[in-house]
């Protein structure tokens, strides 16, 4: 058996990092995988060129560019993405008393309290890019919530591109959930335009809502007949959306929509050190020290796959 008197530190971690890791774990899912693109990374920071779109019109070989010919074409310069990351870290001490006195409940509880603790503040996180989405301000992790082309991620004026100059498009609106704003909406969506001015194909797919509007966004989505209507109309909205329940949304009344497959594209989230948590060495006292520590990094390269609404 280890000589406790001078390994009690060591003999304690085990069973403390345990503990951390239900705490992390013994919650509802994270649903960071389920709107970011989770990645991995190895530099200080992580950094996209953006670029406008190929030309889908003048392909024909017989037109005005002359029989057999081919048309090259370069892409509009767009507008670049730097994802820096940044650490987050926190512990608790525990005393050597604690354990002669047969305390050390207590330790395993805190460790299992950092569990808890570091999966808010990740989901806090990740939040945040909605909860800020039509705001010009620095967020509590101190990323500025301005995207690449320096406006909200949730704006009535997103230019098009770094060389395309004067008209700009909004993907964001005042409208309370309902059926009829969903629809509206999402044909809002369907008409955003890339930086040549042709459709984008967006396909919107999935609601965000805070809980205060679970039970709104599912009778939109789910019911079959129209909630509005007693004449036995159809809802049109029936099994178009899939819903997105966050806890973190703090808003009660704003809500998004979004097509998912543009949102994994563009939505990032970089995992630089993963959830770790570890005991630090302290000879000097009868005290062991726990963290946890977690660097990371998360925003948007486009805005096209989000329409937001901020609702009074």
């Amino acid at each position: 058996m280890p000589d406790v008197s001078s390994h009690w530190a060591e003999v304690l971690t085990p069973a403390l990092t345990e503990a951390f890791t239900i705490g992390f774990a013994d919650r509802p899912a994270s649903l960071i995988p389920s709107v970011f693109a989770v990645k991995g990374s190895e530099r200080a920071d992580e950094r996209h060129i953006g670029v406008g779109v190929l030309s889908s019109r003048n392909w024909q070989l017989d037109g005005a560019y002359g029989g057999g010919r081919v048309r090259y074409d370069d892409r509009n310069k767009g507008y670049p993405a730097t994802f820096t990351h940044r650490e987050f870290a926190s512990g608790f001490v525990v005393e050597r008393k604690l354990i002669d006195d047969n305390l050390s409940t207590q330790a395993f509880d805190d460790a299992n309290a950092l569990g808890d603790a570091a999966f808010r503040v990740r989901e806090r996180s990740g939040a945040s890019v909605f909860n800020n989405a039509f705001t010009s301000t620095t967020n509590e992790d101190g990323y500025s919530t301005l995207g690449p082309d320096s406006v909200v991620l949730c704006s009535s004026a997103h230019p098009y591109s770094a060389d395309a100059s004067g008209s700009t498009q909004s993907n964001a609106g005042t409208s309370a959930l309902s059926k009829a704003n969903v629809a509206a909406t999402r044909v809002a969506m369907m008409k955003f335009t890339d930086d040549r001015g042709d459709i984008m194909d967006v396909m919107p797919d999935t609601l965000i809502v805070p809980p205060d509007l679970e039970d709104t966004a599912l009778e939109i989505t789910k019911s079959l007949l129209d909630p509005t209507s007693g004449q036995n109309a159809i809802n049109p909205q029936a099994g178009r959306f899939r819903t997105i329940v966050w806890h973190y949304l703090t808003d009660t009344n704003n809500w998004f929509m979004a097509e998912s497959s543009r949102m994994k594209r563009s939505l990032i989230w970089y995992d630089r050190i993963p959830v770790e948590f570890a005991r630090e060495q302290d000879f000097d006292t009868l005290q062991a020290k726990f963290r946890c520590y977690m660097r990371y990094s998360y925003g948007w390269r486009d805005w096209s796959w989000i329409y937001g609404h901020a609702v009074t």
